[in-house]
């Protein structure tokens, strides 16, 4: 084919492109398509015409006056071929036959859904100002604090009213936030909360709808999404505050932190995840380290080590209670120590423990296998958030001659096990979870990859060891210890954390066989940049301006206006160093204003008998 502009076959496409926008009148015509390409560099052509001010003719040259059609003669000429404009060109299976055509459906489609969202807020805005609603939702409670949302889809009421629920996929973005506004503020009651729901059976393909579910309902312990088409686990992001999801261990607003139990039965990933091979577990894992607190999963008690902390019931005072609050100085119960040990028992045996436990950890680790149950966890991970060493600012007085901070490398590439940045699969959370099991490797790990370390073990300043028994048994400790070690050959301090559950020893095992006061039931240390001893070291109080020390005690059992004076006689105390009587007596005469007190004490202060300081 000769073509008089274009070289090829392209030159000769393109002016066959040109030649049938003027026949259409630089459009298409009724049954004609351009293939997908054509259309594409077509629509460009009309572009580059727009901004160069005119169209282009046959040989892609400028004219400045409009294209005049050619004749069909002349056309088929060209091109080697006779066209008939009006003959229909095959569409592309199962797509529109026109450009046009696809874009007025699309046009359609939003305008139908534009008009279904306008209709489903009027709707939405009538309905929750009625008692009707109202009383719907109360029909939903089936015991107290227990909301059964499930099958929204095919509930009657909803279908009457023509109310799409949430997970609809017309359902306006914020319906999801509207019913759960709407149960808590119908449903919950300063005594009653909301505490178990469930959303079974609702056609949610994602979670997006349930994002604002935590900050409406922040109490509950027990969640069914049994039967929803959920694709991804990542879904259950929408569950999370925005700091979790992004792996901070505070929860903040927006947490579920109260949940114990959820169901995902029948919910597609689960299905896909557990036909994979070791899908068991990482579908646990996977939930698991989004949600830490859960007990139950699909109906399955977890075996987990949980602390037994309860939680405090939230008690709402109106202002006048808030009031006499208020005005009495804030007191703590403790000031920072040292140490905690439940009672002297505790103290003997994880006094024992860490002598001998820390003096092999510097010296001669392979001692240390007899030290753990067969079963005991050890795990090891870097907490590098601290940008600089504290180390720094305590050995040299001149910022320009610190030392440079050494790398956590040797730490880092255990590796850590950060459930939500280093260690998210599985396969790494077991890789980076060790068992005396294998004797061999944990020695191994322990003398060639875990860095060298010495330990202060002659200053009694540098630790802090928390001690209590586990459970009402009282056959095990939970010990925690701070402190500090030189890692070697670098020579920098760092500071760790290690966490300890200590059990008594079978009498013929080899703990006892080699004077082991307590057998090590788990292990997990923290090393963090070096922090000093200041949590610790006595030098800090939590007695500052107002707020006092009162020790639980006589003082703590009086209630009412006595309860109140003894704070306030604490208050004295510490700010003047006098005995408790002096000031009273201070106090007394002082319309019980401690600040009047203090300022009294200070202009006759020589006056004062030595005693009053007894």
């Amino acid at each position: 084919m000769n073509n008089s502009s274009g070289g090829g076959s392209g030159g000769a496409q393109r002016h066959l492109r040109s030649a049938l926008r003027g026949i259409t009148g630089g459009g298409k015509q009724e049954g004609m398509e351009v293939d997908g390409d054509a259309a594409g560099r077509s629509r460009g052509h009309r572009r580059n015409a727009a901004r160069s001010g005119g169209p282009l003719d046959q040989s892609g040259r400028r004219k400045d006056t409009p294209y005049n059609k050619p004749s069909g003669k002349s056309l088929s000429s060209r091109i080697g071929g006779s066209i008939n404009p009006n003959a229909p060109v095959n569409a592309p299976k199962g797509k529109k036959r026109g450009g046009r055509d696809a874009r007025d459906d699309v046009l359609r489609d939003n305008r139908r859904v534009e008009r279904v969202e306008k209709e489903q807020h009027t709707k939405m805005g009538v309905l929750i100002k009625s008692e009707e609603m109202r009383q719907w939702l109360r029909s939903k409670v089936i015991g107290p604090g227990v909301v059964d949302m499930s099958n929204l889809p095919n509930d009657p009421w909803l279908l009457k009213e023509g109310l799409l629920p949430p997970g609809h996929k017309e359902a306006p973005s914020n319906t999801g936030h509207v019913f759960w506004k709407l149960i808590s503020q119908t449903l919950e009651t300063p005594e009653q909360k909301i505490h178990t729901l469930s959303l079974a059976n609702n056609n949610f393909t994602n979670l997006a709808p349930l994002q604002k579910l935590p900050i409406c309902l922040p109490y509950i312990r027990a969640l069914d999404l049994s039967g929803n088409p959920i694709h991804k686990s990542d879904e259950l992001k929408h569950l999370q505050s925005a700091g979790e999801a992004k792996g901070k261990a505070s929860s903040g607003a927006g947490s579920l932190k109260n949940l114990v139990e959820l169901k995902l039965d029948d919910v597609r990933f689960r299905i896909e995840l557990l036909a994979q091979p070791g899908g068991a577990e990482k579908y646990q894992h996977d939930v698991l380290r989004r949600f830490p607190g859960l007990l139950v999963l699909d109906g399955v008690q977890l075996n987990r080590i949980i602390f037994p902390l309860e939680r405090k019931p939230i008690v709402r005072r109106t202002a006048e209670e808030r009031k006499p609050l208020v005005a009495r100085p804030f007191t703590y119960p403790f000031d920072v120590r040292p140490s905690f040990e439940e009672n002297e028992a505790v103290h003997q045996v994880v006094m024992a423990f860490c002598q001998k436990f820390y003096t092999l950890f510097d010296a001669n680790r392979a001692e240390l296998i007899y030290a753990y149950r067969d079963d005991a966890t050890i795990s090891i991970s870097p907490n590098t958030l601290p940008s600089r060493s504290w180390q720094a600012s305590e050995v040299t007085a001149s910022r320009s001659q610190r030392p440079a901070p050494v790398s956590f490398e040797a730490w880092t590439s255990l590796p850590g096990r950060n459930f939500f940045r280093t260690c998210t699969t599985i396969e790494q959370r077991t890789a980076t979870l060790k068992s005396p099991m294998d004797k061999d490797e944990l020695i191994r790990w322990w003398n060639t990859r875990v860095p060298r370390t010495e330990h202060p073990l002659t200053d009694a300043s540098k630790w802090s060891i928390d001690a209590w028994y586990f459970d009402d048994n009282q056959d095990r400790i939970s010990a925690v210890i701070q402190g500090e070690f030189k890692e070697l050959p670098s020579g920098t301090w760092r500071s760790f954390t290690r966490t300890f559950i200590l059990g008594a020893p079978a009498p013929d095992s080899p703990a006892i066989a080699h004077n082991w006061p307590c057998v090590v039931l788990a292990d997990t240390m923290v090393v963090h940049s070096y922090l000093g001893t200041g949590s610790w070291d006595g030098k800090s109080t939590l007695a500052k301006g107002e707020v006092t020390i009162v020790p639980p005690g006589p003082a703590a059992a009086v209630g009412g206006e006595d309860a109140q004076k003894a704070s306030l006689i604490a208050a004295v105390r510490q700010r003047t160093g006098m005995n408790a009587a002096f000031s009273e007596l201070c106090l007394s005469q002082n319309g019980w204003d401690v600040d009047r007190a203090v300022i009294n004490f200070g202009e006759i202060r020589s006056s004062i008998p030595p005693d009053a300081f007894n």
